[in-house]
């Protein structure tokens, strides 16, 4: 059985999620993990990077109102 909140089916995409979330964090780690010296975007760039995301959730979910806290 799924929930679907609107057009969201709610299960399928707290699992999609928890993996993109899993995999990211094992692609940074390696990434670190090869080149000790790369650093994380700082300041603006990760206000920017954070923006961008944002973006990505209202195109997603336009119904939804998502905006930054």
């Amino acid at each position: 059985m799924s929930i679907k909140i609107g057009d969201v089916d709610v299960a399928n995409e707290i699992v999609e999620l928890h993996f993109q979330v899993a995999r990211t964090q094992l692609i940074l780690d390696k990434l670190l993990e090869a080149n000790p010296t790369l650093q994380f975007p700082q300041g603006t760039k990760m206000a920017d990077i954070e923006n961008e995301a944002i973006q990505i959730l209202q195109r997603k979910f336009p119904s939804m109102g998502i905006k930054r806290k």
